[in-house]
């Protein structure tokens, strides 16, 4: 377990309970915890974990198996979040929750989102469970919020992160999401929303970029804006040729200019036709950052719209809020540009 307070755990010693199961805080501790450092106006970070198609485990390989599957993950979860100075906790069920003490800078929470996130995923030693679980492994989604920032009262948190978790579930599971008020505030658990997956995503890609009733432009044009929206980015565009051609857009970028090409490439690793990155990580002398945050762009994906033969330019996608990029989107938005490619060669149009 996490590290307590010092002055709140020398008072309250003997009344804190732990989960017979997982050894983590009991929910009724983790509550009273999380209500002294509301009540101290000390700040926080609160993760509220849930896993994903948990239930398959239990349905297919039966209890023993959910419990031992809960024991693993809660274990590998609180590794990390001991080795963050946090404390965690049982909600029930297959739900967790975390509490980051004085920890509130985005880069910060996002690292340690993620770092959880790639723990709860390693090989387990449960029989079986790549054939009861759709991902073939355990999988979280995680809802973030931050006090005082994201709300000032338990219930305002819990209400913040429920909407963070819910945009998570929706995006395809097993990623993190960090509250943020512009972009989450409009959701609501109870209002009818269409789910989809990433198959479902790449169906509608194909169908609705070789309808002929319209311009293989304008199928770009219609794809782009109902991806985009479905994602939640800013900024859908093409960047060729000293061009910056905007697409889809539900903001007015500062400064719409060209950004080279070239400023993103010096950036590519492993990955030979995408590069995604978050401005916040790059140093402060980089001149992509500059030229970002020139545009106040945040994250930014640069996809490469390529043959076999020949490279036509790039897609690009930008985000005016501090955000990661899933793998959901990063499959959905690399076979959109590969579809626009094989079809410019086949018809013969240019970029």
């Amino acid at each position: 377990m996490g590290v307590f307070d010092i002055e709140y755990f020398n008072k309250n010693k003997e009344n804190v309970n732990f989960d017979s199961l997982t050894k983590v805080l009991s929910r009724s501790s983790f509550y009273q915890y999380m209500q002294y450092l509301i009540d101290s106006n000390r700040t926080f970070s609160y993760f509220f974990f849930d896993f994903d198609d948990f239930k398959s485990i239990n349905d297919v390989l039966g209890h023993h198996s959910g419990d031992e599957a809960l024991v693993i993950a809660a274990t590998r979860i609180d590794e990390i979040v001991c080795k963050y100075n946090g404390v965690t906790g049982r909600f029930g069920g297959d739900e967790f929750f975390a509490i980051f003490e004085n920890l509130t800078e985005y880069d910060d929470v996002w690292k340690i989102a993620k770092e959880i996130n790639e723990k709860v995923r390693e090989e387990n030693s449960i029989s079986n469970i790549q054939l009861a679980l759709p991902a073939g492994m355990l999988t979280i989604t995680i809802g973030i919020a931050r006090f005082p920032k994201d709300g000032k009262t338990m219930d305002e948190l819990f209400e913040v992160t429920d909407k963070a978790l819910y945009r998570g579930k929706q995006k395809g599971k097993n990623c993190f999401i960090i509250y943020n008020h512009e972009l989450h505030k409009d959701i609501f658990k109870d209002k009818e929303v269409r789910k989809l997956d990433v198959k479902n995503l790449i169906d509608y890609v194909f169908v609705s970029m070789t309808d002929k009733d319209y311009s293989l432009n304008e199928n770009l044009k219609h794809v782009g804006t109902f991806i985009a929206n479905y994602f939640g980015v800013s900024i859908f565009s093409k960047n060729y040729n000293k061009k910056f051609e905007i697409i889809y857009s539900n903001w007015k970028m500062k400064d719409p200019s060209y950004v080279d090409e070239k400023l993103f490439l010096d950036l590519k690793a492993s990955d030979d036709s995408m590069i995604f990155m978050y401005v916040n990580n790059l140093n402060e002398d980089n001149e992509l950052k500059k030229a970002l945050e020139k545009q106040n762009v945040h994250a930014s994906i640069l996809i490469s719209c390529q043959t076999k033969t020949k490279l036509y330019g790039y897609l690009r996608v930008d985000s005016k809020y501090e955000r990661i990029w899933t793998k959901a989107e990063k499959i959905v938005f690399q076979i959109i540009a590969n579809l626009y490619a094989l079809l410019l060669e086949f018809k013969n149009e240019e970029f």
